[in-house]
């Protein structure tokens, strides 16, 4: 009886071994399967940041990028050449950033809970837009340039006049943090997600909550609207990517790849959308914090999806860290930008297939 014991101990020591070591080396050493499509090529890489790069944007013509991220400068670059042409100072990192639509100016969202208004001709601060009290996550200019959103720590949403900096409306809906702000393509509505899991739409001109999208069962860190506005894509920490219709706000498609965590979900065109986050398993990740575990396999940075389908097209492997919240295609739809982890950022062409 008692040998039978000892026996019945020593198998459930050897199952949890075995079961351990396959769940270690499935985090650790296995090789996910990486699509070599031809969609996107790597271009070139802008390398000037000093730290995480969390945000990315393109000029309304697309000759310009703005990039921000943990360190002090908000950084404007020639999309053309790669130059940089301005390091905009701030006392603190800047993980939000955003081009007004006539591209004279720039919006940051910095960690000491403001956002500053720069002039883009010649990088000099031109007004500062007080209403918080932490960490912006997102600033965004609506389409006409009349108003700034943005939304951060302290679980409020803002809506600024862009032009004299006037608070004009605030929305305390979320009982926990905001980490994206956006307007639909025609800027009657603004959306917002973060902590609480949850997507919601406010009507612009009426302030009033329209709806409240559920189905992340974590947080939701990215939204983008597709060109033509019919679709809304919305990422986060749970590793999907949701499709929304935006006429009656029902979920359409569901999208999970390797990634373990969504940082930033961007269409490429009303069929096709980026998606990508964490280039490790939640071990990997930790190991990685903890003691700078460089990764044993290739990462797969984010996944081009085709939408309809449910299919991936290609994988992004070429970033050495995550990839940030915050890509960006441009308004030609021939450029995607992505800021990464990795302290760079990279731009890619969009091909045509």
């Amino acid at each position: 009886m008692i040998k039978r014991r000892i026996l019945k101990k020593i198998l459930i020591i050897v199952i949890f071994i075995i079961v351990g070591v396959a769940m270690i080396y499935k985090q650790l050493f296995y090789q996910a399967k990486i699509s070599n499509g031809n969609y996107l090529k790597l271009v070139s890489t802008f390398t000037g940041h000093s730290d995480e790069v969390w945000e990315v944007k393109f000029s309304p013509n697309d000759s310009l990028m703005v990039s921000g991220g943990i360190g002090p400068n908000t950084k404007i670059w020639s999309r053309i050449d790669g130059k940089l042409i301005y390091d905009l100072k701030h006392p603190y990192g800047t993980p939000s950033v955003d081009f007004s639509p006539d591209g004279s100016k720039v919006c940051t969202g910095s960690y000491d809970g403001k956002a500053r208004i720069w002039d883009v001709k010649k990088g000099s601060l031109l007004s500062v837009l007080n209403g918080h009290e932490s960490t912006l996550w997102s600033v965004v200019y609506d389409p006409s340039g009349d108003l700034i959103a943005a939304g951060g720590d302290d679980d409020k949403i803002t809506l600024w006049n862009a032009h004299t900096g006037e608070l004009i409306q605030e929305f305390n809906d979320a009982e926990q943090n905001i980490w994206e702000v956006v307007f639909n393509p025609t800027g009657d509505l603004l959306l917002a997600s973060g902590s609480d899991h949850l997507i919601r739409v406010y009507e612009v001109a009426s302030g009033n909550l329209l709806e409240t999208l559920e189905g992340h069962t974590q947080v939701v860190l990215s939204l983008d609207f597709s060109p033509d506005g019919t679709l809304l894509a919305s990422g986060g920490d749970d590793g999907t990517v949701k499709i929304w219709d935006t006429t009656h706000w029902k979920l359409k498609h569901t999208l999970k790849g390797e990634n373990h965590a969504i940082h930033s979900v961007v269409f490429i065109d009303n069929e096709r959308v980026l998606a990508g986050g964490t280039d490790k398993s939640p071990l990997g990740e930790f190991l990685e914090y903890h003691f700078g575990f460089k990764g044993m396999v290739t990462p797969i940075i984010a996944t081009l999806w085709d939408i309809n389908n449910e299919i991936i097209l290609q994988t992004i492997t070429q970033h050495s860290n995550d990839l940030n919240i915050g890509c960006d295609v441009s308004n030609d739809g021939k450029w995607l930008a992505t800021p990464s982890a990795d302290k760079t950022v990279k731009l890619w062409q969009i091909l045509e297939n």
